[in-house]
C-alpha cells in the first residue's frame, strides 16, 4: 500500500529521502547532485525550513522506499471563491530515470498514489474546493488527459479541465 505523507528536516523524512535517493543514483553510476537538480533546488527549501500549514513537500512512499515527491500549497487565487490546493513539482526517485525493469503500470501507480493523496490533503490539512495539477513532462500530460477524461464520465467532481500544462479539478 502506497502512502503519501509530507516529508521535512523536522519530522525526519527528507534527509532520509535524500539518502535514499543518493544511493539509488549511486546504484546506477549517477550523481545526486545532478538528478533533477532544478527542482530539488526548488523543493528543498520547502522541506529544510520551518513547515507551514499552506505549504510543504509531500511523498509517495511504501514500507521500504519514497518513489516520488511533489509540493502542495493552498492559497487564495484571483477568480476563485475559495482556496486552491496547487500540485507542482511532481518528481519521481532516481529508479524511474534508470531502471529498465520498471513499466508504466509503475509510473501510473505512482501518480495515481500522488492524485490520491492530493485528494485526501484537499479535504484534510490542505483543505480546498479546487485543485490544480501543473505536469512538467508529456508522459504526465498524457496520464491526466486520460484521467480527466476518466473522471469527467464518472461525475465524480463539479468540474475536471485540461489547460495548457494544468488538470483543473472543482470538486
Amino acid at each position: 500500500m502506497l502512502k503519501f505523507k509530507r516529508v521535512s528536516n523536522s519530522n525526519g523524512l527528507w534527509p532520509e529521502l535524500l539518502g535514499q535517493w543518493d544511493k539509488q543514483c549511486s546504484q546506477f553510476e549517477e550523481n545526486f547532485e545532478d538528478y533533477a537538480s532544478g527542482t530539488v533546488s526548488i523543493l528543498r527549501p520547502l522541506a529544510e525550513q520551518a513547515q507551514t500549514p499552506s505549504s510543504g513537500v509531500y511523498a509517495v512512499c511504501n514500507d521500504s522506499e519514497y518513489l516520488g515527491i511533489c509540493q502542495l500549497n493552498v492559497t487564495f487565487i484571483k477568480g476563485y471563491p475559495a482556496q486552491v490546493l496547487r500540485v507542482r513539482h511532481i518528481l519521481f526517485s532516481p529508479k524511474f530515470d534508470y531502471d529498465d525493469s520498471l513499466d508504466i503500470e509503475d509510473y501510473a501507480d505512482m501518480l495515481t498514489s500522488v492524485f490520491v493523496g492530493v485528494l485526501n490533503s484537499s479535504d484534510g490539512e490542505m483543505a480546498a474546493p479546487d485543485i490544480k495539477f501543473h505536469f512538467r513532462s508529456p508522459a504526465e500530460l498524457q496520464f491526466f488527459d486520460k484521467f480527466k477524461a476518466a473522471l469527467g464520465e464518472a461525475k465524480i467532481f463539479k468540474e475536471v479541465a485540461m489547460k495548457g500544462s494544468w488538470l483543473y479539478i472543482k470538486k
